[in-house]
């Protein structure tokens, strides 16, 4: 594997990672912080400090004009589509529901490349995308295969489909505005196109209300939420994805839940459960067949075309 592939895989997989930990940081917040201005003003704060940046280490400020649009379109997928709609489908359904329908995201993010952008994925790919998948509902449910059947879908559900179709759409939006902007620009930007659009729905619609008294651990999990999540973790998505693709970033995200539960274990002290090992190795394999398809792939073909050397040599 090339070592600029490798080393955006490492970016990837570092997103996913912050996020993963995330949960456990926003669960702190929103025990005092209202969803909608929550979000605005961490993408607010996001976008002015990486301006800020932007500024002062030279490059251009302004985006060329084709890349306004597709900004404008991942700030409104990222801030309101993804983080409003998720934290506010908290408020009707379950984390569990939340994470098994998140656990569909590389799925659909690759089929929605299939469509917009002619992207292609070979069989093993698609073999490892089903693999992580599985892995993850595996986790998620504990091995219990009535917690799937039973899943009784509402208007919380209906949100956190919302917001998984806006993560795939962001990420595909990522991979073309990568032509005209940096990763910093584009996290920049975005941030703050899609704070000010969240924002001014949150006014005109009468639920911007500003905490009065956070609590240490919630300015503390505040901060983790804003630099470690929204910066360091877009930048990472970002520069990642522009190399790695859609498609098999978008697996990483199967990542998370793995990530939240190994939290909840060292920090919660929650239970482990074996179904959790069994998902977990379900899992972190989807991710390697999804990219390291070419290596599985050869090793594969020389697999099979030993045993039909042999086959034919003992049939003759």
């Amino acid at each position: 594997m090339p070592k600029k592939f490798s080393a955006a895989t490492l970016m990837v997989l570092a997103a996913c990672v912050i996020w993963g930990a995330q949960p456990m940081f926003v669960t702190f917040v929103v025990r005092e912080f209202d969803p909608i201005p929550l979000v605005s003003i961490r993408y607010f704060t996001v976008g002015v400090l990486m301006l800020a940046f932007l500024a002062y280490s030279g490059e251009k400020l302004l985006p060329p004009r084709k890349a306004w649009l597709p900004l404008f379109l991942m700030g409104v997928f990222s801030v309101g589509g993804n983080n409003v709609s998720q934290f506010t489908g908290l408020r009707y359904s379950t984390v569990a529901n939340l994470t098994i329908i998140a656990s569909l995201t590389p799925a659909v993010t690759a089929l929605l490349s299939l469509v917009l952008l002619q992207e292609r994925l070979h069989k093993v790919q698609w073999f490892g995308i089903v693999t992580s998948i599985i892995g993850a509902v595996y986790l998620i449910s504990k091995g219990s295969l009535a917690t799937i059947v039973n899943l009784s879908f509402n208007f919380g559900d209906i949100l956190f489909v919302v917001s998984m179709v806006a993560w795939a759409l962001y990420t595909i939006l990522v991979a073309y505005v990568s032509k005209y902007v940096s990763a910093y620009s584009a996290v920049a930007w975005a941030g703050l196109l899609g704070s000010l659009t969240t924002a001014a729905y949150s006014v005109a619609t009468g639920q911007f209300a500003l905490p009065y008294d956070l609590s240490l651990l919630a300015w503390g999990s505040y901060f983790y939420v804003i630099f470690i999540g929204s910066i360091v973790g877009m930048i990472c998505w970002n520069k990642g994805i522009r190399i790695v693709g859609p498609s098999q970033g978008a697996v990483f995200m199967n990542l998370m839940p793995l990530v939240g539960i190994i939290c909840g274990i060292l920090f919660l002290h929650e239970k482990f459960y074996p179904s959790e090992a069994v998902g977990g190795i379900l899992i972190i394999a989807g991710v390697y067949l999804t990219t390291h398809y070419n290596h599985v792939a050869y090793k594969l073909a020389k697999y099979l075309v030993k045993r039909r050397r042999q086959k034919s040599l003992t049939n003759s």
